[in-house]
């Protein structure tokens, strides 16, 4: 679940110029477990499953490199995480959280985008802010144009569940103008998405068109 921002990890990021940087974070680790499933299965199981199998559906694409921000429940600070973040300055970025609330009725999964409000033309900007505030604007219609290609693929896993595509701040990612986006897969607190996020063939399927997503964008 989406609370203050973005949680982030692994503390470096291997450089292989030309080849773009997908990373998946995984939401919530160690004792931040996220929301409950049962008394033994947390959000932070969900997503580390959910992104383990986009890693290994992309790991055959040789001009493709895939990185999780966790492969492991190990807690990691969020200083650390945004460091690594701004280090590895991934091409696309993936939040993977499970939702919670609204009643039991709400369900579907939702799609955020990091907004941008700043104008690339104005008198009052030297050039090197326009030209800043240019490549922002670019990178915000890159994760708007990757989230309509998700939302396409996820409606194939999920038929009329999509909630819509959403801007939200993710202060994290300020200072670093690249594609990202969160994922809210389902609603826990709803009966038919919490069976569906446990069904170990719908986290497959999921993966699968998180994957077929990125595999369209690149």
């Amino acid at each position: 679940m989406l609370l203050f921002g973005l949680s982030w990890l692994p503390l470096s990021a291997s450089a292989e110029p030309g080849k773009p940087l997908v990373v998946i974070d995984p939401a919530h680790d160690g004792s931040d477990k996220g929301v409950r499933f049962s008394d033994d299965v947390y959000e932070k199981d969900v997503t580390l499953a959910i992104a383990r199998s986009i890693q290994k559906e992309l790991s055959p694409i040789q001009n493709l490199r895939v990185q999780l921000t966790r492969d492991s429940n190990r807690a990691v600070s969020i200083r650390d995480r945004e460091q690594f973040v701004r280090n590895a300055a991934p091409d696309l970025f993936i939040s993977l959280h499970i939702n919670a609330g609204f009643g039991k009725k709400a369900s579907g999964f939702e799609i955020y985008f990091p907004g941008f409000k700043g104008q690339a033309q104005s008198e009052n900007k030297d050039s090197s802010v326009i030209l800043t505030d240019m490549a922002r604007n670019k990178h915000l219609n890159d994760s708007v144009r990757f989230a309509y290609i998700l939302q396409k693929n996820l409606e194939q896993v999920f038929p009329r569940k999509g909630r819509g595509l959403r801007e939200a701040a993710v202060p994290v990612l300020e200072g670093i103008a690249k594609p990202a986006i969160v994922i809210e897969l389902g609603f826990v607190s709803n009966a038919e998405d919490k069976k569906q996020l446990l069904d170990k063939d719908i986290q497959l399927a999921i993966a699968k068109a998180i994957s077929k997503s990125i595999k369209e964008l690149f």
